[in-house]
């Protein structure tokens, strides 16, 4: 009676082991979003919408849509902290803006676009609906758009397959099935 208790809790620990497997499996190929917005926004003439990023890692990828329903052209500018922390004075003095140029739009209406960050970091993305920078957007009232901004970690990249693998995860549940049947 011993010997079939014994065998009975082995198989409860090799099916948990293959449902583990299995999950394992299953989200090895997924990304999480640390940022992630999809809304209607409304941005005033002279002012902007900010989309802080905290703690974004170099590889990662920042993926935003942007569909104007009202209004005119936009600028989407990405930003350092300190860039974004001069910002709001630059627009007031009518100086020049610093924003990362391949991770920015200027003058859209509708885009979508993805841009991979270099450098880990905070960053912001702004919506400008002013008439900086140069060559940007001309507000002429009021926007109104759709906007989706997302940052992901993209799923690591599969290791090359071992030449063989098959053959031991077949031995594998060869092995698994004749043990169950002891």
């Amino acid at each position: 009676m011993t010997g079939k208790k014994e065998n009975n809790g082995y198989h409860c620990y090799l099916i948990i082991a293959w449902i583990a497997f299995f999950i394992l499996i299953a989200f090895s190929g997924t990304s999480f979003a640390k940022t992630n917005i999809d809304r209607t926004i409304t941005i005033d003439l002279n002012k902007f919408y900010d989309v802080p990023m905290a703690e974004v890692k170099a590889g990662d990828i920042l993926n935003v849509e942007i569909q104007v329903t009202s209004g005119g052209a936009v600028d989407v500018l990405l930003m350092n902290p300190s860039d974004f922390a001069d910002y709001p004075n630059a627009i007031q003095q009518r100086r020049t803006i610093n924003y990362i140029a391949d991770g920015s739009l200027t003058g859209i209406t509708s885009r979508k676009y993805s841009y991979k960050f270099t450098e880990a970091g905070d960053y912001h993305l702004v919506i400008d609906n002013t008439d900086v920078p140069k060559g940007g957007g001309s507000p002429l009232d009021q926007v109104e758009m759709n906007v989706k901004v997302s940052v992901e970690t993209p799923a690591p990249t599969p290791p090359p397959k071992i030449s063989g693998f098959e053959a031991i995860l077949a031995a594998f549940v060869i092995v698994t099935l004749a043990l169950r049947r002891k």
